[in-house]
Parts: C-alpha cells; structure tokens; sequence
C-alpha cells in the first residue's frame, strides 16, 4: 500500500520513527540521569512474571489491530498489482482507437468493443514511438476474446482471450515446462494455450481445436501449454502468431492495439508512464489514437482499494483501540494502588512527584515495547487470517487468487503507533497516579478530598465552550456528529462544574450519564428535526458508541447500591448464596473507577459487535431479493463485442433444448463508453457508460428507483418516460450524493449534485456525454436514481436504445441480454443451454438468482470477517478481568483470611471471585446488548424510510450472539480461575499476618 490516509506509508514511517527515536532518546536521557528509577522499574516488571504477560496481552491489541488493517491493505493492494502485472506483463502502456479503453466499461464487465485500425498504421506508429524516451518495446497486437472448443474433450470455453503480437521482444518469455519457446516455433494453425485455457478446455497439447469468432470458425492444434504473463487476462488465454488471429478473426492486415513496454520490466516501468504518454499523444493523435497508461492505471486503482479496506478495517477497530487504551490506564492505576505504600515512603524519605512519573514510564516502557513486538506478529497473522478467510469469496466470485503481502513500511507504521500510542497513555497514567498524599498513602487510608483548582474551573471553562462552538458548527453545517458531540460535552462540563463547586457526584454523574444514553440514542428522524440538512457517516457511530458507554457506566457505578439491593432483592433468599454473593458484587461496585473502567471496555466491544452484527443482517436481507436485483428478469447473457447476436428475441427460440414458449420476454443494452459531466456545474467529464435499453426492457423492468424527479410518482412512468423521450435518462445510485455516507471509498468518478438519494423527489438535473472516440456530443436529462438493490449490471446512465444508437450509431451495438422465463423454467439450465448454443458469439449467461447468492454468499464472508476483527476487542476485557483478579488477590488478602476465619469455605472464597467476574462481564454483554439494539434499530428503521430499503427488517440475530458471547463468558471465567484458586488456597493465619 503506497498511501495511508493520502500520506505516503514510506514517509510517515520515517516520520514515525523519527518521533519514536526522539521519544527514545528523552527516556535514555532520563535513564542516564537516574539509572536508579530504571532499575525499580525493570525489577517490578519482572517481579511477577505471569501478571506481566497479562499486561503485555492487553497492550499489544492496540498494535495488533492497526497492523492487521495495514496489512490486510498490504496484501489486498499486492493481489491486484499482481493481477495487473500477470495481465500485462512488461506493457505499460497501450495504443488503441480513440475511446476504445475504457477502464470503467471494464471494471463493470461491459462488454464494449475495440476498433481495429490499418497495421501499416500501427507499423508507423511503433517505430515513431520506439524513439521515445524511455521506451523500452514497442508492437502492433491484436487482444480479442473468442469462443473455443476442445475436439477431444468436448469442452467448450466462451470467453478465451487471444493474444497475437507482431513481435515479442520486450514482452517477456513464454515457457513450457520450464523451457523457453517462442511464437515462431508454431506451425501453420498451431497456438499455445495458458495454464488456464488448458483447465477449462481440459486440453493438452495435440488436441484439435475449433475457435468461433462470431460466422467464423477456425481450426488449430494445441502446440503446448504455457505460462505467460501479459496476455491481456489473467483468465483462460490463448497464444498465436499474428497472421494465424488475422485469418482467424478476418480481419487481414488489421490490429487493435500497439503495445508498449518502458524501461524497467514489469515492476517499475510504469513510473514513466506520464512522460511517455506526454510524448506519444502527439504522435498517435493524428491517426485518430490514443495512449493509455494501463498499468499506472490500474496499479492506481489496486492502491485505492487497497486503502478502502485498510479504512474499513482501521474504522471497525476504533472500537478495539480506544478499549485497549483504557486497559492501559487501568493497569497502572491498579499497579499503583499495590504499591501505594511503596510510593507513599519513597515520597516519605525524598524521593519527588517526577521520579515516580519516571519510574512508571521506564517499567510501562518495558511492556510497551514488548507489548508492540508481540502486537505487531499477532498482527500479521490476524490480517494473514482474514486474507485467507477472504480468498474463498474472492476466488469464486472474482477468480483474483489472493497473494500475502506485509510491506515493511506498514509494520513499522503499525509499530510505531501502537508503541507511541501506549507511550503516550503510559505517561499519562503514571502522572496521574503520582499525585498521592504521602500520609494517607503510607497509613492505607482514603485519599483526602481535593478542593477545586483553578486549573479545574479553566477545564470546564474549556469544555463549555468547545462543546458550545461545536454544537453551533455542527448544526449550521449539518453535521450531526460534530452537533451531537457539542452537545455531549456541554453536559459532561456541566456535570464536571457541578462537582467543581462541591455537589455530590452521584447527582452529578447519574444526570449527565443519563443524557448521554437517552441523547445518542434518539431515534434518526428526531435528530434530523433538530439539524436542518442532517448528515452522518461512521463517525457518528463511532461516537454515539464511546459516548453511550460512556453515560451508561456512569450510570452503573454512582448508582451501585441500587443495583446490589435489586440483585439481593432477586436472590439474597437463598441462604446458600446470600453471603457469596453479596461479597462479589460489594467488592467490584465499592471500586468505582475500576470497575467503571473495565465495564466500558467490555460494553464497548459487546455494543460494537452487536450493532455490526444486527445491521448488517438486516441489510444484507434486505439486498436479498432477486426481484429487486435483477429487475424481473430471470437471466443475463453478454455476447463478444465482435460477434454480436443481431436478433436475439428471435434466436432464442431456436436454442436446442429450449422449448419455444420457454422465453417470455428480451430485454437488450448496448454499453458505449463515454465521457460525462453535469452540465452548470463546471465539473471536468470524466470516464463512464451510458446504456441504452431497448422498447422490450423498458416494458418488461421491474427496477424501482430510491428517488424520483418531481413529477413522477411510478417507477412505470419513469420507464415509460424513457421510451416515449429520446432525451431523458436515469441513473445508478453510485453517481449520488448522500446525506448519510456509510461507505468506504466510492467505484465510479462521476457524482451528480444539486440534491441527494434520501431526497423524496428532485429537480431533473441535466448531463453532458461525449464520445471520445467520435466526438459524438448528447444531453440528458436525468430523471430518477436506481435503488441500491439493483445489480452491477444497471451501473451507468441509461436512456433507450433509440436514442443512444442516434447520438452513437454503430458504437451501440446490444451486447447484454436479459430475459424472462416462463413459469417452470430452471434458469441455470436455461443458462448453460444458452452459453452452448452461442457458443460462437461467446456468450456467457448466468441466472440472476445464482449471481445475488453469489454476491451474498461474499458479502457475507465479508461481514464474518469485520465481527470477528472486532471481537479481537473482547481480549481486552478477557485481560482486563485477569488483571483485575490477579490484583484483587493481593489486595484483599487480609479480608480473604478474614472470611476464612468467620467460616467462609474454600470454595465460598473461589465462588466469590468467580461471581465477581460473571458479574462484571455479564452486566456488560447485557448492557452493551440492549445499547446496541438500540443503535441498530435506529439506523434499520431510519433506512427503512427510504425506498431503497422500504422492505428491511429489524431481526435480531440471537444464535450468533449466543455463540459469541458464552465463548466470551467462558474465556473470562479461565483468566479468573487462577487468581480465585490462589485466593481459596490462602490460609487465614497466613493472610491474617501478612496484614
């Protein structure tokens, strides 16, 4: 991955590491200064060993969570390049027919044709462009896909794309076996086949072959099968000498691209692109050509996917981060309060404030360290994990085999956060716990209270008026988490003035916490009511998630007694267990800001996955709909652009096995690459499609539009429309604006503005489309914005096919079929008997109802994945409660021996722990459910305003939370087990002494 939120990963690693050299350096500096403190510091690391892997469990999360995102991006963008490069080999760029590639038209799998152009032509060209700086090959080349037959095996291939160079210097080898053969070693009709024509075909070499190209056909002979990269696919491939695909395609003395290679091979050559384009331009323009940097491109395009996914996973492990973060504060505040006696004499007999921040910040440093090597191997592995989990979806989805990438720069990124990150809550924590009084701490008493500082009234002072300017900015600009956050510390200062002039902080706390969870958790429409044009994205979930977690732990600990008089309320009749558990849960509620700690780490993670899991269910339900997805058809078929069906409602009553009445209904589109931009706006046009449909599609669709120009009430008009006006159109939901922004990164470059998708009608807006192959000019006007449930296949501005052959003519050929079964017809079957039937226009078909379950069955994969990356989160409640109970051992020894005295038995003082525990962890998995429910339900019901989602279900789904979190509960209960066994192995003069 090259950049990291627009930042070069090379250059902020450096930076990075800069800081934490500099950071290094202060602490040698303090060490050289008092070796002493290192010494204190690296003895209490090592001074409990099993506690100290505890806390480098719970430090190294932060690390490994943000290594695995960039890795996962690593690995993601690696695949891609790879692809790219296997496609492509040593060619970096291309010479084609103006328009002719377009990277949009491919990247939609619409088939669009490829102009051919005079080889004589393409001669000229190359030997002008060989003197060109830095180039390094250059040859004229014909790339087209035809159908192919095997005669031994009877398979048959639809899509074989033929690679034909006039001459391979510069393109790399081709080899067989190991060895290196070349296209002058074949004879008359002979080809080589790649690896993965050979599979489909189930050819070897010496079989007879039949290739189709459109009324042609052509026999050969397989010759070997060869592995060579830069093909033109990373798919079934096909090699043969330029004369032979002349013949075979008909079209003699014609090729359709010039190839051209940089200096460089096939890393690295692409970086010449620009200067190499620069040149060219002026040289194939005359001829009605141009030169695209396809490898740039494309490498560009498997960079900004590769960042998406880093985002996405970065985002879902905000969560994870800021829980790990107060894992780290609640450890040294515990490590603190062990050794406050300690601290108390050291201050006693001389020792200042800083030396305990030192002594702190050199042991935390230990860990930290340790902490960020263990995170940043656990790291990888997460993301090698999830990568692998990933290529089954991928691979049967997209055929793109996924390749491990780490690159260094991304682990010292990862690295480095982590260990600054830790550093900087290391330090902040030991500052804070350094703040004693001497006597009290000596003595084990109380801390007395601190009267308020003026430094504390300047903090809320601050905090009004931060929350004020945000609150007022937020509003104003209709960003409803900058608003809501403003209003957020508004009332934590209020609640922090209140204490500041001597209230008590149950009021104080209980109020502002209940604020915080009734005001995040307001239903959509009210917030909107109150933010003219309101607009949210993640980090409005992001938020509401810290802030609610927030109010609610607020609410549990300064209203503790409440709840342990509702517990023995419930269960303190029961004799048996009324000592136990009363004991349990005085403890952890008498322990406020521990307690308070650990619950919003654990409720956070429960909240995370419960909202993730909750929503994604009801949204990828709610796309589960074939109707929706495929517009009422039943079945897609795409022809070669070079060999079109010309009428295909009547061919297909003439497929074998295909009875006639079995196709009710042909719809057609033709797919032309253009250039767009919305007119008014100044916006440069860039690259899309326009689709025309023809009479019979528009009749016959069901798709349904999530908004619709003012005007229009039906999605039948809007159709309708569309037939009967030549200069009308619609468009796809990529293109639109919206209010609510829930997406990582976006496919299409065009966006339409002057309204947004959540908008119930709008003013038609108008688009300028251009040909850049013709020069062909036409305006549309939009007039409603698909779903977001239709397919891929509706991506692009479609208007009929009328209009689109008058504005393009031969450039909009339909090549995209999609039809209607009638009642009883299998589509799948209907699918194959197609693909075999038109075999020779390679044709490839698919039921609508296999490509959604395909699309769900991977964004499902998907889904799983993100989970289980948050619930990477639940380590650190795991280790928060060992840390707690390991703690809590040594701090009540004297209370322990006491129990034992009075008669409490063994297994009473293991119960006690173990309740402890179960207590912490299930109010959390209970609080954090029923806050994420709600959160859930506000976003499906929000959605479920919108046509899109109209028929979207708020359906909990139990058994996967179920499983989750007993696997949870488990793993907490074995992290206590140990500290409660040692505790119920304490013998009360022993622990009676020791006080």
């Amino acid at each position: 991955m090259q950049d990291l939120f627009g930042v070069p990963t090379r250059s902020l690693a450096v930076v990075l590491g800069s800081v934490l050299a500099v950071a290094f350096v202060v602490v040698g500096v303090l060490v050289l200064r008092q070796p002493i403190l290192l010494t204190l510091g690296w003895r209490n690391a090592w001074r409990r060993k099993g506690r100290s892997a505890l806390i480098v469990l719970g430090l190294m999360l932060a690390t490994a969570i943000i290594t695995s995102a960039l890795v996962t991006g690593d690995t993601i963008t690696h695949t891609i390049r790879s692809s790219v490069t296997s496609s492509l080999g040593n060619t970096d760029e291309m010479i084609a027919v103006e328009g002719a590639q377009s990277s949009t038209a491919d990247m939609l799998g619409a088939p669009v044709p490829i102009g051919y152009f005079p080889q004589a032509t393409a001669d000229q060209v190359a030997a002008q462009l060989a003197d060109v700086p830095h180039v390094d090959a250059t040859t004229p080349a014909v790339i087209e896909q035809v159908a192919v037959q095997d005669g031994r095996s009877r398979q048959n291939e639809p899509q074989v794309t033929v690679f034909s160079p006039a001459d391979m210097r510069g393109l790399g080898p081709i080899t067989s076996d190991g060895r290196r053969v070349s296209l002058s070693d074949l004879g008359p009709g002979e080809v080589y086949l790649d690896v993965e024509a050979a599979d489909a075909l189930d050819a070897r070499p010496g079989d007879p072959l039949l290739v189709l190209a459109g009324s042609a056909q052509s026999p050969a002979t397989v010759r070997a099968v060869v592995t060579f990269d830069g093909g033109g696919t990373t798919e079934a491939g096909m090699l043969a000498p330029l004369g032979t695909t002349q013949a075979m395609l008909d079209r003699p003395g014609q090729v359709n691209r010039v190839l051209v290679s940089n200096d460089g091979g096939a890393f690295g050559g692409e970086r010449y692109s620009s200067s190499v384009v620069s040149a060219a331009t002026p040289i194939v323009a005359p001829y009605g050509l141009e030169a695209v940097p396809v490898k740039s491109d494309a490498i560009d395009d498997a960079d900004e996917i590769g960042n998406t996914f880093m985002q996405l996973f970065t985002t879902f492990g905000t969560f994870s981060i800021s829980a790990g973060l107060l894992l780290i504060f609640l450890i040294f505040v515990m490590l603190a309060a062990e050794r406050r006696g300690e601290m108390g004499i050291a201050r006693a007999v001389g020792m200042q404030r800083r030396h305990l921040v030192q002594t702190f910040l050199f042991e935390g440093l230990i860990y930290d360290v340790a902490a960020a090597i263990a995170g940043v191997i656990l790291g990888v592995g997460v993301a090698f994990a999830m990568v692998s989990i990933m290529s089954s979806a991928l691979d049967s989805s997209s055929g793109l085999s996924i390749e491990r990438s780490a690159q260094t720069s991304s682990i010292v990124v990862g690295g480095c956060i982590g260990l600054l990150l830790t550093l900087v809550v290391v330090a902040a924590s030991a500052w804070r716990v350094s703040r004693l009084d001497i006597v009290a701490a000596i003595r084990n008493l109380t801390e007395p209270g601190r009267r308020a500082r003026r430094l504390t009234w300047l903090r809320v002072a601050l905090g009004l008026l931060a929350g004020l300017l945000l609150a007022v900015s937020g509003r104003s600009s209709g960003q409803v988490t900058t608003f809501m956050l403003g209003v957020s510390l508004v009332a934590i200062s209020v609640a922090s003035l209140a204490r500041a002039a001597g209230a008590p902080p149950r009021p104080a706390y209980t109020i502002a916490g209940a604020f915080l969870v009734v005001w995040w958790s307001l239903p959509f429409g009210l917030i909107r009511s109150l933010v003219p044009d309101a607009s949210m994205d993640f980090s409005m979930w992001v938020v509401a998630g810290l802030m609610v977690v927030l109010g609610m732990s607020w609410l549990i600990v300064y209203n503790a007694d409440l709840l342990l008089a509702g517990v023995m309320a419930l269960f303190g009749r029961i004799r048996s267990v009324a000592p136990v558990l009363k004991t349990s849960i005085a403890y952890p509620l008498r322990s406020r800001f521990r307690t308070g700690i650990t619950l919003a780490m654990f409720t956070l993670v429960v909240f995370t996955l419960v909202v993730g899991s909750t929503t994604t269910n009801a949204f990828t339900g709610a796309f589960d709909d074939v109707e929706s997805y495929g517009g009422g058809f039943d079945v897609q078929a795409s022809t070669s652009p070079f060999s079109p069906v010309p009428d295909m409602e009547s061919a297909v009553r003439d497929v074998p096995g295909l009875p006639a009445d079995a196709v009710r209904d042909v719809g057609a589109q033709s797919v032309v690459p253009v250039d767009a931009a919305q007119v008014g706006t100044g916006q440069d046009p860039v690259p899309y499609v326009v689709r025309g449909l023809d009479d019979s599609f528009l009749a016959h669709t069901t798709y349904g539009f999530a908004t619709m120009a003012t005007g229009y009430d039906s999605a039948e008009q809007v159709w309708q429309a569309l037939a009967d006006d030549p200069h009308l159109a619609v468009v796809d939901a990529m293109v639109v604006p919206r209010r609510d922004n829930w997406s990582f990164g976006s496919i299409v470059d065009l966006k339409l503005s002057g309204f947004h998708i959540e908008d119930d009608s709008f003013t038609p807006v108008h688009l300028g489309l251009r040909d850049p192959q013709t020069g062909a000019t036409v305006d549309y006007t939009v007039i409603g914005v698909l779903k977001d449930t239709a397919s891929l296949g509706m991506l692009g501005i479609s208007a009929s096919q009328q209009s689109v052959s008058a504005a393009f003519g031969e450039r909009a050929v339909p090549t995209i079929f999609d039809l209607t079964l009638a009642d009883g017809v299998d589509p799948a079957a209907a699918a194959r008997m197609l693909e075999s039937s038109f075999l020779a226009n390679g044709m490839q078909a698919d039921a609508f109802r296999d490509l959604l379950s395909d699309t769900i069955s991977a964004n499902r994969t998907m889904q799983r994945i993100v989970l289980g990356f948050m619930a990477l989160g639940l380590i650190v409640g795991i280790a928060a409660l060992g840390v707690i109970s390991a703690r809590s051992v040594v701090e009540r020894r004297a209370h322990i021996g006491v129990m034992r005295a009075i008669g409490f038995q063994r297994r009473m003082v293991q119960s006690s722990f173990l309740i402890e525990a179960s207590f912490i962890s299930l109010v959390a998995i209970v609080v954090g459910s029923v806050l994420g429910l709600v959160c859930a339900h506000n976003v499906i019901a929000d959605a479920a305003t919108q046509p899109t989602y109209s028929g979207i279900e708020f359906v909990v789904p139990w058994g996967e939370f179920a499983g989750v979190f007993v696997a949870v509960y488990a793993a907490a209960m074995l992290a206590t087990y140990g500290p409660a066994r040692r505790a119920a192995s304490t013998y009360p003069a022993e622990a009676l002494r020791y006080q």
